[in-house]
């Protein structure tokens, strides 16, 4: 008869499950990656789920969205400006990944750390529309040989991320007021993102490994450095992030999620449609690092969460 698996082990597995979704994602690189056209879906799915925890009136605006926006260009442009002296391409990836708006997952990690998806969807708006102004210009600056029009790329950058950001809250938010019970049966099932959440991390995983093996002009040392320095941008990102919160009075995970968990797919999209392509591997670093980094929160919320009900503090 087989032993029970031991508690700390089980509690492995279960606090470090995003972690272990990615080493399943790069095991099944050679044929995960076909599944990666069922990703949207999955994002629609996650992000309907977790909106059933908020009201529209829990988006709101506030003074620390603005602060984390300056921090962003701020460091955006300045790492540019610093980096291009050395490397052209490791400056505009850097600068790229920096200047892209707050993933619209991020609204869904937030909340499994307890964190207000609120605050999240308002720095989404704040970033993608800022991005979708900004960008044209700045692109047209490095690239003046492509002819951008500006309304058009505007038009084009705003279409890759508002049907995902949008539809998932007009559905949600319509059936909290036309049909509750539905709405509360959806509720009900809100903590199934987390293991939808770990299903596509398998699949980014593996799409991600199979755009480094077609991007064979990168050698070793190079693509070494570029991993490196997009894994310093990574936990600076978070870092300056959580402590802009704590300096405001406000969660350390809110802006830390608002400033560091990045819209990469948006980021490669763009360095592949308006930028020199080897560009778009640096956001693909990113994507690897950004997941290491939630999948270590989220464990240490998961195991402080466990001691403090075990241990619930003294009055």
């Amino acid at each position: 008869m087989l032993s029970p698996i031991p508690m700390h082990v089980s509690r492995i597995f279960k606090d470090y499950a995003l972690l272990w979704s990615m080493v399943v994602g790069v095991f099944l690189s050679p044929w995960a990656y076909r599944l990666a056209f069922l990703l949207p879906y999955i994002m629609f799915i996650m992000l309907s789920l977790s909106y059933t925890r908020i009201a529209p009136s829990d988006v709101k605006m506030s003074r620390v969205h603005i602060v984390l926006f300056v921090i962003q260009w701020v460091f955006g442009v300045g790492a540019y400006f610093l980096l291009r002296i050395w490397d052209e391409i490791l400056a505009q990836g850097l600068a790229l990944i920096i200047l892209t708006p707050t993933a619209v997952s991020a609204s869904v990690i937030t909340a499994m750390m307890g964190g207000s998806m609120g605050f999240i969807i308002a720095s989404l708006i704040i970033g993608n529309v800022t991005m979708s102004l900004l960008a044209p210009p700045l692109l047209s600056s490095l690239y003046p040989d492509t002819g951008l029009g500006y309304l058009a790329t505007v038009m084009q950058i705003l279409s890759k991320v508002s049907l995902l950001l949008i539809m998932p809250i007009v559905l949600i938010w319509g059936l909290r007021y036309r049909m509750p019970r539905i709405h509360d049966a959806l509720s009900k099932r809100a903590g199934w993102t987390f293991y939808f959440w770990c299903f596509s991390l398998v699949i980014i995983t593996s799409n991600t490994i199979r755009f480094f093996k077609e991007h064979q002009e990168l050698d070793l040392r190079y693509g070494t450095i570029i991993a490196l320095s997009v894994f310093v941008v990574c936990l600076l990102l978070f870092v300056i992030g959580r402590k802009t919160g704590k300096v405001m009075g406000i969660l350390a995970v809110n802006s830390g999620q608002a400033l560091g968990q990045k819209n990469t797919v948006l980021a490669i999209w763009m360095a592949l449609t308006f930028m020199n392509p080897v560009v778009s591997v640096i956001p693909s670093f990113y994507v690897i690092w950004q997941n290491v980094v939630n999948a270590i929160q989220l464990a240490h919320y998961r195991r402080d969460t466990a001691a403090q009900t075990l241990n619930p503090p003294k009055l």
